[in-house]
């Protein structure tokens, strides 16, 4: 079903296929010797490989029964006692260890996760927990003492290497005007690797790589003069949504070239930090608002 798509067709299938700093890989073989884990709490930006993992370690590592929630849809304290307790207070067939893995738990109410702390110690005898999160702030410390943390951010060598792999598997012509693009757009997407494999696949669809430029680092230029010669935000927003195609609609990265347009001006240094705290505070809400280029749009109003 999803042979034509790498991002899913090069979805690692053993730890060996991960991309890991070696620390990590370490110890996530040791486990297998061990033939049980710790509570687990894995946090990192999106596309890290943190479902994957998480994925490998029940059903490769520990060959066990698991209890899968996705916390995006299933947050509220009823999802803990109608199906969490209800899973983890009984033991398995095989007698191994169970595993609950709440996946995007930082989308889990307060409430939730304070009715988890008692959970996990409850039945720890058979049951372990593994959590994945994008933003760790978001879980409660009393949960995450409870938890091995580890922040997953793959070596940028390694992710270079796995999309070198994966071209070559798939026969993909690399020009070589297009090496020094490639270099860029992996860069560009670190630490994202399923975004860049995505992005690949795009660019790609003929069999040979050929790499649109994204232009939003001289439009954020034009952005940042703008707003700093006070013409009219109406004109500015038209001049955005009309040029969205330059940027691929990405307003995330839109919002880094600001920061760096800004970081290399020489403004007072007060003002300086006061935009550069408001662009970042824009970034972070990109990740979770319903319409990026009203919160873009919102933020620029800010920096008037």
């Amino acid at each position: 079903m999803f042979e034509n798509l790498l991002v899913e067709k090069y979805r690692p299938k053993t730890l060996e296929d991960v991309v890991l700093s070696p620390e990590h890989r370490d110890f996530f073989n040791s486990l297998k010797e061990k033939e049980e884990i710790p509570n687990l709490l894995f946090t990192g930006s999106p596309g890290t490989g943190k479902t994957t993992v998480s994925k490998i370690l029940i059903k490769d590592t520990l060959n066990c029964q698991y209890l899968y929630i996705n916390a995006s849809d299933e947050n509220g304290i009823d999802t803990i006692r109608s199906k969490i307790i209800g899973f983890a207070s009984t033991k398995s067939l095989d007698g191994k260890l169970k595993v609950v893995l709440c996946d995007e738990a930082d989308s889990i109410s307060m409430e939730a996760q304070k009715a988890l702390r008692n959970v996990i110690e409850e039945y720890s005898d058979n049951t372990r927990f593994i959590f994945t999160c994008n933003y760790l702030f978001k879980i409660i410390p009393p949960l995450q003492s409870r938890c091995q943390i580890f922040n997953l951010v793959p070596p940028l060598e390694g992710v270079i290497n796995r999309i070198v792999h994966i071209l070559k598997q798939e026969g993909i012509n690399v020009p070589n005007e297009e090496k020094p693009k490639l270099v860029e757009l992996v860069r560009s997407g670190y630490p994202d690797l399923r975004r860049v494999i995505n992005d690949i696949q795009k660019f790609s669809h003929n069999g040979t790589l050929h790499i649109k430029e994204n232009n939003a680092r001289g439009l954020a230029e034009k952005i940042i003069n703008k707003i700093f010669n006070k013409e009219d935000p109406t004109e500015l927003r038209r001049f955005v949504i009309e040029r969205e195609s330059e940027f691929s609609n990405d307003y995330q990265q839109l919002f880094k070239e600001m920061f760096e347009v800004v970081f290399k001006t020489n403004l007072d240094q007060n003002k300086k930090s006061s935009i550069l705290l408001s662009l970042s505070d824009g970034m972070y809400k990109d990740a979770i608002v319903v319409d990026k280029e009203i919160n873009w749009f919102s933020t620029c109003l800010r920096l008037y």
